[in-house]
């Protein structure tokens, strides 16, 4: 369910917790977004250069280069599996046909090749924050005018828990929303197979109120004394009633969205920012654990959701089971429009 404001949300968060006062409490900490309805184009020219807009090809200003990653720094762990698909296809995939073999050998020396050398990375999306401004008032410290485009290593998907996971994320931010020109893709990402190719999606963007989740940094922060009935219930509230599970297709606000709350798959996204900003890896609980590391998770609250991009099929994108693509910033950093500070975490069922 879509709120219009705090008010709309504690009205409905009354019934469900049993306690005005918390309700209230609870509905103050929700944050202004919007979300993008996306819908196919046939002609991608139907989108004027510089608007918001999913997939296809980004405008950019003249003379900047296409963005790339270098080799992974652990590219040698990563490439493991691919190499042992390479070596004994047979072995692996025991159920495929010869044919199927060479296929998959093949495959798995073109994915080595594309994570051991520089790759262009794939363009998701571009958001025109004059566009934005005119219809929410989001979080005062986003740009006021600008277009800011998100490439991102399709082909991989690193899941951003891993600092080495850094490379595959380059955001570019243009000031002058008028002076970009739609570029063609590299070669390499046009010769790439049709399931990582993205389709232009043209964006209504419509204002919303987002309520904080149970996962954010700032629930603990909050020291709401909830009983546990109580969490329960709004648990319930959150995925059923208020249908805050993560969406899909770019029908309602809990799939793409700009700046508010995230409507998160798992855990808490703040905090495994700030760690892997830091330089720890999040693949397991030892930096969520560790003592000497508890000035950093406390930092966790400085982290903003910048961008929230969800599976959307029409479009070509998709992240595992309807999974999210989410995009954090630290508020200095947002001030300060150091972009190539942002982290990245995927979340999928």
């Amino acid at each position: 369910m879509d709120y219009a404001n705090p008010q709309q949300l504690a009205q409905a968060l009354i019934p469900v917790l049993e306690d005005e006062g918390l309700a209230r409490r609870l509905a103050e900490q929700a944050r202004p977004a919007v979300w993008l309805k996306t819908s196919s184009v046939a002609d991608e020219a139907d989108i004027a250069p510089g608007c918001t807009k999913l997939g296809g090809r980004p405008d950019l200003p003249a003379g900047t280069g296409w963005p790339e990653r270098g080799p992974y720094p652990d590219h040698l762990q990563r490439v493991q599996s691919h190499r042992a698909d390479s070596v004994a296809p047979d072995r692996r995939w025991s159920w495929a046909t010869p044919q199927q073999a060479r296929q998959f050998r093949e495959e798995a020396l073109q994915h080595v090749a594309r994570l051991e050398k520089p790759f262009p990375l794939s363009f998701l999306a571009q958001i025109n924050f004059a566009e934005v401004r005119a219809v929410a008032p989001v979080d005062e410290d986003f740009p006021r005018a600008g277009v800011l485009s998100v490439f991102y290593d399709l082909v991989e998907q690193p899941w951003g828990y891993d600092p080495a996971d850094a490379c595959a994320l380059k955001l570019i931010f243009s000031e002058d929303a008028a002076a970009l020109e739609r570029r063609q893709l590299p070669p390499a990402l046009r010769d790439l197979p049709e399931h990582w190719q993205l389709s232009p999606m043209a964006c209504e963007l419509h204002a919303c109120c987002t309520p904080l989740p149970m996962e954010a940094a700032q629930w603990a922060a909050l020291g709401l004394d909830l009983s546990d009935e109580q969490g329960e219930r709004f648990a319930e509230w959150w995925h059923d009633e208020a249908q805050n599970g993560a969406g899909s297709d770019g029908e309602d606000s809990c799939c793409h969205r700009i700046g508010g709350w995230p409507t998160p798959v798992q855990s808490d996204m703040q905090t495994e920012c700030a760690l892997v900003a830091a330089g720890h890896c999040c693949g397991n609980g030892k930096a969520y654990a560790d003592a000497a590391l508890q000035s950093v998770r406390d930092t966790a609250t400085q982290w903003l959701l910048l961008l929230q991009i969800g599976s959307d099929e029409k479009g070509g994108m998709g992240w595992g089971d309807s999974g999210q693509l989410y995009l954090w910033i630290r508020r200095d950093d947002l001030r300060a429009r150091r972009f190539d500070q942002a982290r990245l975490v995927l979340q999928r069922h």
